[in-house]
This record gives C-alpha cells, sequence and structure tokens, in this order.
C-alpha cells in the first residue's frame, strides 16, 4: 500500500537524479558526507571520545568502525557499508594537500 504524500511537491529535478542518488553506494558516501563534516551538531566532544579517536593507538581502526556505523545506518547493509567506507576513506586521502597526508600518513 502506498502512502500518500501530504503536499503534493511538483518533479523539477532530472528524472536520472533519485534514480543515481538513492543507489546504496551513492547514498552511502551522501551519509558519511553529513555525518563526519555536517555542521558539528555537538559543540563539545566528550574528552573519553576524543581519546578514543585521536589518543589511542587503535584510533584508525574505531574512526573506521564510527564511520562505518554511520554508512550502515543509510543502507542496513553491511557489505555495501564497509565497501563505501574504505572507499570514502581513499577518496578523503586522494585529495589531501601533501602537507595533510604528513599529519595523517594513513587513509584513517
Amino acid at each position: 500500500m502506498a502512502v500518500e504524500p501530504l503536499v503534493d511537491i511538483p518533479s523539477f529535478a532530472h528524472p536520472l537524479f533519485d534514480k543515481y542518488m538513492s543507489m546504496p553506494t551513492i547514498f552511502t558516501f551522501i551519509v558519511l558526507f553529513q555525518g563526519c563534516f555536517g555542521g558539528n551538531g555537538v559543540h563539545q566532544t566528550p574528552k573519553a571520545l576524543l581519546n578514543l579517536l585521536h589518543q589511542n593507538s587503535m584510533s584508525p581502526i574505531f574512526r573506521f568502525i564510527f564511520c562505518l556505523l554511520i554508512g550502515y545506518t543509510a543502507t542496513s547493509d553491511i557489505e555495501t557499508a564497509i565497501i563505501v567506507t574504505a572507499a570514502f576513506f581513499v577518496f578523503l586521502h586522494l585529495i589531501r594537500t601533501p602537507e595533510e597526508r604528513k599529519e595523517v600518513p594513513y587513509l584513517v
């Protein structure tokens, strides 16, 4: 049974826009960007979380898991979330400047 919209909004985007933007890999990438860079919704991050994500020898693993969970919320498909999260970190590494790569020599 289809749900009736509350307001009939006319379509103005190209018909392929929704098709491609709702693909699991693209949608997961969008959610990862939003989750990681989306406006700093929390003003002060608890110190325990900062230590876990930045001061711990396992920090890259924890950061990957953190982003993986964001991606998983987008797809509810663990395989897609793992692949797109890895691709997301590769993409971020590729667009870093040489100075930024010295600061973060690994992908995560």
